[in-house]
């Protein structure tokens, strides 16, 4: 996909771009690689440890394990059924086998 980014730092630029020559990569691919790192240190506030066994074997068995305001609410056989009950709550963690990727890649934690 073509992006125009305007008001781009002129230094930041060159040093960039250096930077991936150096590298041996494209422009490109160092600002998808800056973007990644840029969302996920983004989320790193939102980052919680689940210490729930049940959580856990719910996801191990292949189910929609539900965790709400720092409780363990289910596991669930559809995500229909696991998103109409976290509505219920204010904070939900969510996660399934399903929505594994690659390894270690989530497409759907909320």
């Amino acid at each position: 996909m073509k992006v125009l980014i305007k008001d781009v730092d002129e230094k930041l630029y060159r040093m960039l771009k250096a930077k991936a020559s150096i590298e041996g990569i494209s422009v490109s691919e160092a600002i998808n690689e800056a973007i990644k790192l840029w969302l996920i240190n983004k989320d790193l506030d939102r980052i919680m440890v689940i210490k729930s066994k049940d959580f856990w074997d719910a996801v191990n068995e292949g189910k929609y394990a539900l965790f709400c305001d720092g409780n363990f609410i289910g596991s669930f056989e559809n995500e229909d059924e696991m998103i109409k009950e976290a509505r219920k709550y204010k904070k939900c963690y969510a996660l399934s086998k399903k929505w594994l990727v690659g390894e270690g890649e989530l497409t759907g934690v909320f």
